[in-house]
């Protein structure tokens, strides 16, 4: 069934529309599955379908061996369900990606045209399946065989590899930033340099697969990142990883690397505020260019905050950002609204507390609970508290509802995002380097449209006349070649 060889392989996001304010970002992780695919196939081909003016049929042809498709995610799903089983029933065709490893049964039932599902980190057991030339031993691969489905044993997760990352030539679109659909032209790009985390904060799903296994943290080497920094040509870089600043030494001597080798780019990062112990290293972190760190809070109750096992305290805050606002950082909080014994009044005094501390950006959402979420057991063990059926896992109780819940965040953002404070947001990203003036003003205009009726629907709109003009312009690009 799989071909002995491999000449063209076609890797597919089957997607129309992400999330609104992530659906200008490219496809992380499929890349890293076309480089690892690349040098087996005489072709290999990544489609984005948010931006693919053609129809999947144009890239199918007689020398097509292999089509991987990346699903992450649980929305959009009669479509790309539909997708799938439209693709040639001749073609081997093989799934990952987080949705694709918590919902194997399902897919394998939805998809007849499905031959084999890759659970959790999909490219070393791509590797194998390519060299071995079929499924058969390959560890976390569920397959199809006579008519039933077998599911290899999962293995530990491996250490992330210095040598898988993705092929930039590859790519046939251009990723730009447009907050809320408004496009800017600035470029953005990804880099994923570790993966996992060391901390067990409760409500956290990310650092665990969908089989329940845990992520310990594994890290390229600051050498392995630079090389691929030195490849991008975008002048602003998110880093993907989970905890990018949990081994500080090895950040510092990323910096060290990007200030030898002149890189002059801007960087946005997840974080934990515990990184103010080390101000040596936050001083090279912002002269290399290291300028908007995601500051994960999720509280401002400490109750709250010994219950999610955060380690830290309302008051360990405050002495760490005293600590973080002598560098010049974006400092930008996340919050989470709806945790567990938590009431509207102490919600809404999440604005103040950031304003207290100093922060330039706050974000919130909704605490939910996925298959192997640690706070699942104390959610249906406390009186009154749900998990609302369906994609996201929402927690609500009997007097917040979830769209109850929804107003107070929105209540929460409207509290903190004062007019006056926009203005100062705009101020300090043009200084940082981050806010050129075609984002400052779609920035702000998003902000402001924000608290009009059916948002949502106004920028889904908006993506879908933008990601068509794009579409428009790459025809062009392909025709005139």
């Amino acid at each position: 069934m799989f071909p002995s060889r491999l000449r063209e392989v076609l890797c597919v996001y089957p997607y129309r529309r992400e999330k609104i304010h992530t659906n200008f970002l490219p496809p992380l992780g499929l890349e890293h599955i076309a480089a690892v695919v690349s040098p087996y196939a005489k072709k290999t081909t990544v489609i984005d379908i948010r931006y693919e003016p053609y129809p999947i049929s144009r890239f199918i042809n007689a020398n097509t061996d292999l089509i991987l498709l990346s699903l992450n995610w649980r929305n959009e799903r009669s479509f790309f369900l539909n997708f799938i089983n439209r693709l040639p029933k001749h073609i081997v065709k093989i799934v990952g990606g987080r949705y694709a490893t918590e919902a194997v049964e399902e897919l394998f039932e939805w998809c007849p045209n499905i031959h084999a599902v890759v659970r959790g980190d999909g490219e070393e057991p791509m590797r194998r399946i390519i060299e071995n030339k079929g499924f058969t031993n390959v560890p976390c691969v569920s397959y199809r065989q006579n008519g039933r489905v077998i599911h290899n044993p999962s293995e530990a997760l491996p250490p992330v590899r210095d040598d898988i990352f993705p092929i930039r030539k590859l790519r046939r679109y251009k990723y730009t930033i447009c907050p809320g659909g408004i496009e800017t032209g600035v470029k953005i790009d990804m880099v994923a340099s570790s993966r996992g985390c060391p901390y067990r904060c409760k409500f956290c799903t990310f650092n665990m697969n969908p089989l329940g296994q845990k992520r310990d943290w594994s890290a390229r080497s600051p050498e392995s990142v630079v090389e691929e920094l030195k490849q991008i040509d975008a002048d602003i870089i998110a880093f993907s990883d989970d905890n990018f600043t949990h081994d500080m030494d090895r950040v510092g001597r990323i910096c060290d690397l990007l200030l030898k080798e002149r890189i002059k780019k801007r960087y946005i990062f997840n974080a934990r505020v515990e990184i103010a112990k080390r101000p040596d290293v936050l001083a090279k972190m912002y002269k290399a260019g290291m300028r908007v760190p995601l500051i994960g809070l999720e509280s401002c109750s400490d109750t709250t905050l010994r219950q999610l096992a955060k380690g830290f305290t309302t008051d360990d805050v405050r002495r760490y950002f005293s600590v973080l606002r002598r560098f010049g950082f974006f400092l930008h909080t996340c919050f989470i609204v709806g945790n567990i014994g938590e009431t509207e009044e102490e919600i809404l005094r999440i604005p103040k507390f950031a304003r207290e501390l100093g922060a330039d950006g706050l974000s919130v959402q909704r605490l939910r609970v996925e298959k192997f979420s640690p706070l699942k057991e104390l959610v249906e063990k406390t009186e009154g508290y749900h998990i609302r059926e369906g994609e996201m896992g929402i927690v609500y109780s009997d007097s917040l509802s979830p769209q109850r819940l929804k107003r107070i965040g929105r209540k929460v953002m409207r509290r903190f995002y004062l007019p006056f404070h926009i203005f100062s947001v705009a101020h300090k990203l043009y200084r940082s380097g981050i806010g050129k003036p075609r984002v400052l003003v779609a920035a702000v205009a998003d902000m402001v449209t924000r608290w009009l009726p059916n948002r949502k629907s106004r920028v889904a709109l908006r993506m879908r006349s933008l990601h068509k003009l794009k579409a428009n312009n790459l025809a062009f690009e392909d025709s005139s070649r």
